[in-house]
Parts: structure tokens; sequence; C-alpha cells
């Protein structure tokens, strides 16, 4: 047997462990599942996205909370998207600037805002 061809048999054999694990364990799929982080910026700036894998400090599907106030003058807090909720009319995915990224937290499923953007 050639050395390409045990090359190959290798890359083939370790493609259906991989395959085999994903399949028999459902639950392992999620690693693959983006998730929600909460990004807190240098300006006070709070923005809830998903972390894109091909580019590094990059939100897509982005929501902010935007503060109103309903007939009796108290304020309401909602959370709305990037896109439609900003004034500015923003298009496409938030590229953020690395040294103005105070921390970023990942949200789980259980999180209110999680639910929130679900539920849209």
């Amino acid at each position: 047997m050639s050395k390409l061809n045990k090359v190959l048999l290798a890359v083939v054999i370790l493609l259906l462990i991989v395959l085999g694990v994903i399949l028999w364990k459902p639950n392992i799929s999620n690693i693959f599942k983006p998730s929600y982080y909460a990004i807190y910026l240098t300006s006070g700036d709070l923005y809830f996205g998903k972390m894109a894998w091909y580019c590094p400090n990059t939100l897509t599907d982005v929501r902010v909370i935007q503060q109103q106030k309903d007939e009796n003058e108290q304020p309401v807090l909602s959370l709305v998207s990037f896109n439609d909720g900003v004034v500015w009319g923003p298009a496409g995915d938030l590229k953020l600037n690395k040294e103005n990224i105070l921390w970023t937290s990942k949200l789980t499923d259980e999180s209110q805002v999680v639910q929130l953007i679900n539920k849209k």
C-alpha cells in the first residue's frame, strides 16, 4: 500500500469516526450552532448577536435595547433588530473594533434575551 493510500484511508476513517460521534450524540451538533453573545463597548453600547465564524469581532442577527415611554410616561425597554430599529438604517453585519470591546458574554438558551429573540 502506497503512502498516499495510507493517508487517504486514515482521512476516511477519521471522517467516519467524527460523523459517527455526531450521529450517536445528537447534542454534540450544538457545537456547530452559533450562539448569541452580549457585547459591551467602551462607548456604553450593549449589543446582542451571533458571533460570525467567518470574521472576528463581527456580529450577525444584531439586536439592541431601545427605551420608549408608554402612555403613562413610564419607561419601557424593548429589544429591536439593529437593521430595522436604528434610525440611521444600517445594513448587514456589525463589525466591531476590538479595542472598543470591554467584555463579551455567551448567552445561554435560557437567557431572557435569547428567549425574546426566538419568539420573534
